[in-house]
């Protein structure tokens, strides 16, 4: 039986649980933030980090940075890592992290607040790739056999001008919630930070060891829905993701993402997600991506201003999926991407695309130019 910890000031206490595979680094500068967060709290907080990378000398460079540091005998993957943190830690409420994160001004208040109480439920924060908060990152899509379907549609180039509009209208509006600070029911949170309270984690249970990396959220997030607890997307909580920091050094990530996604979907859908599985991977991938000009100062341009905010997608598919979002101030003609995007950006191929918020219509795009 878990018991809650209380501080010498009864404040119930939040524990931060951190798993880190190699990536001592990104996981100091995590904690930090946290910290810094956590300090403007009447409750305390604790940080535990575990790492599974089998390297004692990752934990002892992160446990000057923890109240405990945790060395996994062997490399359960992240939800190994989340269980062994969730066994050490003491608090009612919990945060579940990626080491891959920080925490942006406001946020451990606003996901503390977003899962108080003793009933089930989970909530996840507003993303951004800048601590600018300038690239937003929309809410997954709930893992289910139509979002397969739709991966499959989106090979064709008829089909994935649909799916662009319906991935847009999803994105503004998450992106509003997240600028008016509203709270909004969701299917799926995003699993690189995931808070919930000590009751939702007994009464759902640990995640499961079988998914190695990808899907473990998912998994849990299905069984707490099944068990009537809530998921909650808390737009007022701002945090920055250095997307897949850990998982691209991994050769072996590519394999691990496609026995997951087999495991999650045959042990949830059956035979419909057997089938849309095969008809994902036995169809044809599209015949190349459509070439869009590249804007060569890295500015996309609009021809006219405009009264409003102009958003940008953002994407490493010139198909715009998955789409990102950004945005042209009212009044001003360009957009590019900030140093600490471009950054992030180096070495890949990425396009933007401007279009009217009200009627989806392209205005300008391009790509960015490589470097």
């Amino acid at each position: 039986m878990s018991i809650a910890y209380s501080g010498p000031n009864g404040g119930t206490m939040i524990s931060a649980v951190f798993v880190s595979y190699r990536s001592a680094g990104l996981a100091r500068a995590a904690i930090e933030s946290f910290r810094s967060e956590a300090a403007r709290l009447a409750e305390p907080a604790e940080v535990i980090v575990v790492v599974t990378s089998e390297d004692p000398s990752e934990r002892d460079s992160l446990a000057p940075h923890a109240d405990r540091a945790i060395l996994t005998p062997r490399n359960a993957g992240f939800s190994g890592g989340l269980n062994a943190g969730l066994e050490a830690a003491r608090g009612e409420v919990l945060f579940l992290a990626n080491p891959d994160i920080l925490f942006l001004p406001g946020s451990v208040a606003e996901l503390r607040d977003a899962v108080a109480g003793r009933e089930p439920v989970a909530a996840g924060p507003a993303f951004f790739s800048d601590e600018g908060a300038a690239l937003f990152q929309p809410p997954a899509d709930e893992p289910h056999p139509f979002e397969l379907v739709r991966r499959r549609l989106g090979r064709s180039s008829g089909a994935a001008g649909r799916l662009f509009r319906r991935d847009l209208r999803r994105a503004l509006a998450a992106r509003a919630a997240a600028v008016s600070g509203a709270r909004v029911p969701a299917t799926a949170l995003r699993g690189a930070l995931v808070a919930t309270n000590r009751r939702t984690i007994d009464l759902v249970g640990p995640f499961d060891e079988g998914y190695r990396l990808y899907y473990e959220e998912n998994d849990w997030q299905r069984r707490l829905r099944h068990l009537k607890g809530r998921l909650v997307y808390a737009g007022g909580a701002h945090v920055v993701h250095l997307y897949n920091q850990s998982a691209r050094t991994e050769p072996r990530a590519g394999g691990w993402f496609a026995a997951s996604e087999r495991r999650y979907f045959l042990s949830h859908f059956g035979e419909s997600g057997r089938r849309a599985l095969e008809a994902l991977r036995s169809s044809p991938e599209a015949d190349g991506e459509p070439r869009l000009e590249e804007f060569g100062d890295a500015r996309l341009r609009l021809r006219h201003p405009r009264a409003g905010e102009t958003p940008v997608a953002v994407s490493p598919s010139s198909a715009f999926r998955p789409v990102l979002l950004a945005g042209i101030p009212a009044g001003e003609l360009s957009w590019q991407p900030g140093t600490e995007v471009r950054e992030a950006m180096r070495g890949s191929r990425w396009f933007a695309r401007a279009f009217d918020p009200d009627t989806l219509e392209t205005l300008a795009e391009g790509e960015l130019p490589a470097g």
